[in-house]
């Protein structure tokens, strides 16, 4: 889907797929989604910025996030924002090898050690805050998880092995599964019929 308005300063991809919430999903799903997003998108080590900012040089930011808090199946997003006069099909093929790579071949150790390094130390963090202590554990209450769950977290997610991750990006990052949007910057003006 494209939405073109002469407003549009920043032109920018994004993607949706559909996957289940931490709440819905089978048991191990949801941390090997949240690793998985962490391995795509989490920063500046991660698959898609590699590849699209530092690699190809097609992109200013690229990231990806996984909305594990919802009753119901919830969003995987990735969100790349291209450099000017950057091609957003070529953009789209470059995720779409990202991903295949992922479903194709296990992560390595160290990527893996390192996405569930960055995931377990935001429990270490938010002890520094009690408003995201309360958001983490808010969330998860008015989810249908309990605080145990909450506890649980990030014995889970260091439980996670590269084959749940692998299986998770052949399962779940399938393009049937997603809607991909460019927003872009109108180039002519639009006649709009009156009726």
């Amino acid at each position: 889907m494209t939405l073109a308005d002469a407003r549009v300063e920043q032109p920018a991809l994004r993607r949706y797929y559909l996957v289940p919430s931490t709440r819905s999903a089978a048991a191990g799903e949801g941390p090997a989604l949240e690793v998985l997003e962490q391995l795509m998108g989490g920063g500046i080590n991660s698959y898609l910025y590699l590849s699209l900012v530092v690699e190809k040089q097609l992109a200013v930011t690229a990231r990806a996030s996984y909305h594990s808090a919802a009753l119901d199946p919830s969003l995987f997003e990735i969100s790349v924002i291209p450099k000017p006069g950057a091609n957003l099909s070529l953009i789209e093929r470059c995720i779409d090898e990202v991903i295949a790579g992922i479903a194709r071949n296990p992560a390595s150790a160290e990527d893996l050690q390192r996405a569930k390094t960055r995931l377990t130390a935001q429990v270490a963090y938010a002890q520094d805050s009690q408003e995201l202590l309360a958001h983490w554990y808010g969330r998860a209450l008015t989810t249908g998880l309990c605080i145990e769950d909450v506890q649980r977290w990030p014995d889970d997610i260091r439980a996670v092995g590269a084959p749940q991750v692998h299986e998770a990006a052949r399962i779940w990052l399938d393009k049937k599964r997603a809607v991909t949007g460019y927003l872009v910057k109108e180039s002519t003006p639009q006649h709009w019929e009156t009726l």
